[in-house]
């Protein structure tokens, strides 16, 4: 089967990782993959296979030019299933099947809450149009398939499919260093966005009662000034440190005392799979697909969102045990993600999707 991925940039984000890691293990089963990025970007995405890179400058909505680049490519590769993950792909792959109409099967994987991302009515509008042109949807969590379908009118096949973890891939990682740490830290990973809201963890670190604990945001985006001003302002620059994205992450998530997602928006994000992989407790609240994964108390501790005293408490309560690896919650969600979330078996379950598409 000829399959192409479509992704906003080669950037080291969630939904292009995971991108690159399922074309990586669709390669791997005798499929031609091809992993095709629409916009630069800075950063440079780790992958091993037919990398296609428009390098495309943004433009709004209706990117002409954008379309017919990324239509040459459909044309070129004659695909049968062309994949756009998230973000913007869904615009440029619906705008480009205008210029070239082929057989191929249009795939959205949706990643996200997108009732929590509309603007106006007009973006709502929008984005139902979008979606009217696809041949079927891949949610990543049950909460972001329920949201879309309260959102929108969609009654072509819609599946759930989480994200998966590449096991090699980690340890390999994890045998790196990082510049050198803070000895007790714990760790927000995402971007500096008002949805994975930096702000907020910032109040919550503020309430901590354990001495010498620091905080490190890692990421970065339009909040990162204002984080930095409110750190100045609140005389903090020695316990919070903003960090930027790094290729590789696991030094800085192994080491941390626990893993924090204030997020008032979510899908499923990968690096809660990654922090239960390495055996450090995970605080988030409750939103989006995250409760699927973290069960309070048992794999993870779960807030009810926008209860920060809560939250505080969890945090207390977890950064006191002298050994966090070994008690049941840490242990439960190891078995949960390498039982339930590798890559090798969630890559068939998205071949049958596929597959499932051409008999309708």
């Amino acid at each position: 089967m000829r399959i192409v991925q479509v992704i906003t940039r080669p950037q080291r984000r969630g939904a292009e990782i995971f991108a690159s890691q399922l074309s990586e293990q669709l390669a791997k089963m005798g499929h031609e993959v091809f992993l095709v990025s629409v916009y630069q970007a800075d950063q440079e995405l780790s992958f091993d296979g037919n990398l296609i890179k428009l390098d495309l400058p943004y433009q709004g909505k209706l990117d002409w030019e954008g379309f017919k680049h990324l239509s040459q490519v459909f044309r070129r590769i004659n695909p049968e299933i062309v994949q756009a993950n998230a973000s913007d792909t869904l615009r440029m792959c619906v705008g480009a099947s205008y210029f070239f109409k082929g057989r191929y099967k249009l795939i959205y994987r949706n990643a996200n809450q997108m009732s929590g991302l509309l603007k106006s009515k007009f973006h709502q509008f929008w984005n139902q149009f979008l979606l009217s042109h696809v041949d079927g949807i891949i949610s990543v969590s049950k909460a972001s398939k329920s949201d879309l379908l309260k959102t929108f009118s969609f009654s072509k096949p819609i599946t759930v499919i989480p994200i998966g973890l590449v096991p090699n891939e980690i340890e390999q990682k994890l045998l790196k260093s990082a510049s050198v740490l803070p000895k007790s830290y714990i760790l927000q990973i995402g971007g500096l966005v008002p949805e994975k809201d930096p702000l907020g963890m910032l109040e919550i670190f503020m309430k901590l009662d354990i001495p010498d604990m620091h905080l490190i945001f890692l990421g970065s985006g339009p909040l990162e000034g204002e984080l930095k001003r409110q750190i100045a302002a609140k005389k903090l620059e020695n316990q919070i440190l903003p960090v930027v994205n790094q290729a590789n992450i696991f030094p800085f998530l192994s080491q941390a005392k626990a893993l924090v997602l204030p997020s008032k928006v979510e899908g499923l994000p990968g690096v809660i799979l990654e922090a239960m992989y390495c055996k450090v407790p995970v605080i988030a609240y409750d939103v989006g697909g995250i409760p699927e994964v973290v069960i309070n108390e048992k794999t993870g501790w779960l807030i009810p969102y926008g209860e920060q005293e809560i939250f505080v408490k969890a945090l207390n309560q977890i950064l006191k045990i002298e050994d966090p690896k070994t008690i049941p919650q840490i242990l439960n969600s190891y078995q949960l993600v390498t039982t339930d979330f590798l890559i090798p078996e969630i890559s068939e379950k998205f071949l049958a999707f596929y597959q499932e598409l051409f008999s309708h």
